[in-house]
């Protein structure tokens, strides 16, 4: 029984020692900081709620765009919430970025895109509760606001206005054709000063779990039709 009984005591001092020496920046468990993500519709699309049937559309790409006449009266709406799933962090401003990609065709005929880059549209700036829904708008005065000064190398020589190029030209009041995609970004602020944006892992950008609260996506686009 002594010799048990030391035996148990030398196996405790072991583990004791061995906690004692442990260096815990070589443990291969991460701790995971807490974070938060952003899920972004269009708003006014059908959806019937079901669980497992995810309508294309609620929150695909190019469920409503721009109106191809009367630009200066026309809108998209959508709607965006935040989610932090174990509730320790608060949003408290959700800033809506544009990225406007623009297609045309070179001086040999070759189909070609380009980037006009990203702009801050509008700004969240009072967002609801977790998981609550934040209604904003985008129109194509903003958009064109934002990128009127914008210029492409058609000729992969010389600067040319994009609302301003003669192969292309936008009226006044009907600035995008259809020659052109709008993709939405969004970057979520907590009151502690961390940043989120919205990409990054594959889970949160290719979320295909079934409907619920904590559903997340990165972008959305759309256009003219």
């Amino acid at each position: 029984m002594i010799k048990k009984i030391l035996s148990i005591g030398f196996a405790l001092s072991l583990l004791l020692l061995f906690e004692a020496c442990r260096d815990e920046s070589l443990n291969p468990v991460p701790v995971f900081d807490p974070a938060v993500h952003g899920f972004c519709i269009f708003d006014g699309v059908a959806f019937d709620g079901k669980i497992n049937n995810r309508p294309q559309g609620y929150e695909k790409d190019y469920a409503k765009n721009f109106p191809t006449s009367a630009q200066d009266q026309g809108k998209v709406d959508f709607k965006i919430r935040w989610v932090s799933l174990d509730n320790k962090l608060t949003v408290n401003k959700i800033e809506i970025f544009v990225e406007m990609k623009e297609y045309y065709q070179d001086a040999e005929g070759n189909n070609k895109t380009t980037s006009l880059g990203q702009k801050l549209i509008t700004t969240v700036s009072t967002p609801t509760a977790n998981r609550q829904w934040n209604s904003f708008s985008l129109t194509p005065t903003q958009i064109f606001t934002a990128f009127k000064d914008a210029t492409v190398k058609y000729d992969k020589v010389n600067d040319v206005k994009v609302f301003a190029n003669p192969k292309n030209l936008r009226p006044t009041g009907k600035w995008f054709n259809g020659s052109e995609d709008f993709i939405v970004t969004w970057k979520l602020y907590t009151t502690d000063g961390k940043i989120f944006k919205s990409g990054g892992s594959s889970g949160i950008c290719g979320d295909v779990t079934s409907v619920s609260e904590a559903n997340s996506n990165c972008q959305l686009t759309f256009d003219v039709k």
